[in-house]
């Protein structure tokens, strides 16, 4: 179990604060209207964050299970970060927190996901 938080305890922080950001009341976040606005600091926060999340998650996953196949070491957490990007715009959407879900934030969420998937096997590799 020590071994367990060891490696996923930055992840986990990082997930928290996501889920804090993501659920934090609305009322001081521009607003995003339209697709031409993607790139706008909201969905770039949006980017990052999830990518950092995507990352931390990978590199405790890798650590912990560095014994194992490579495959499940790398699906679950993707599939988590994904998850978590979906569960937080449906929270918005659901919850009277003052925040409205949009497909564009979960479009920078998933892009943000998969921008750290890449970023870890870059530098993995980069690194050995």
């Amino acid at each position: 179990m020590l071994l367990f938080l060891r490696n996923f305890w930055p992840g986990t922080l990082w997930w928290i604060l996501v889920m804090l950001l993501t659920l934090t009341p609305g009322n001081y976040f521009p607003k995003v209207s339209s697709f031409w606005n993607l790139f706008s600091p909201d969905k770039l926060i949006h980017l990052f964050i999830f990518g950092v999340l995507a990352y931390l998650l990978l590199s405790g996953s890798v650590k912990h299970f560095r014994d194992k196949g490579t495959r499940g070491i790398k699906t679950a957490p993707v599939l988590i970060t994904l998850f978590t990007g979906i569960l937080t715009e449906l929270m918005q959407a659901l919850l009277p927190i003052g925040r409205e879900a949009s497909i564009y934030d979960t479009i920078a969420n998933f892009t943000g996901c998969f921008a750290g998937y890449y970023g870890f096997r870059i530098l993995k590799n980069k690194n050995g």
